[in-house]
């Protein structure tokens, strides 16, 4: 499989993962035929606005690092939940570390990629969670049932359909849960 460097490629690059020391690399790299997609998916993007990319490709020691990050959250989270209990939220939020991984669209093989919109000036749009939230509201369907927004829900709301709209007609399939 053929990983690409997205330097490359103009997008903005915030490599999270190597700022958290899971990684000794600052690059992020996709799989080929995925960031060539999300080249076409900037194209649909409104005029000067590009995505910031936090992930791409996230080799099994990354994610173990991530799996672990995650439990103590939960655990800090969640302190009277069960070890199965966290365990099993840690693996809705995050895929099983496997030797090996034969689906595409994954981290694990450079297809799913962390992201986000940013405007002309450089500002990430409003999505009303952070990057790698662990809450409902990471739920791309959160805003969408629920009754009386705000004004920050509505613009996260209207982000949200942006982004999902956009990498949808590139081929991108979305994990609901982010």
């Amino acid at each position: 499989m053929k990983f690409v460097d997205i330097s490359k490629c103009g997008f903005i690059l915030e490599p999270r993962y190597y700022f958290f020391g899971w990684t000794k690399s600052s690059k992020i790299l996709g799989r080929e035929s995925a960031v060539r997609a999300l080249v076409r998916a900037r194209k649909f993007l409104p005029k000067g606005f590009n995505f910031k990319i936090w992930d791409c490709q996230r080799p099994r020691a990354v994610q173990i690092a991530m799996i672990n990050s995650f439990k103590r959250r939960f655990k800090i989270s969640y302190p009277k939940y069960s070890n199965k209990k966290i365990e099993k939220l840690v693996f809705d939020f995050a895929a099983k570390p496997l030797i090996k991984v034969i689906r595409l669209g994954t981290h694990r093989n450079g297809g799913s990629f962390d992201l986000t919109i940013i405007n002309k000036n450089g500002n990430e749009l409003y999505m009303g969670t952070d990057h790698d939230d662990l809450t409902e509201k990471a739920a791309t369907d959160y805003f969408e049932n629920k009754n009386k927004l705000n004004y920050f829900e509505k613009e996260a709301k209207k982000n949200r359909r942006l982004l999902k709209k956009i990498m949808l007609r590139v081929g991108f399939i979305n994990y609901s849960r982010e």
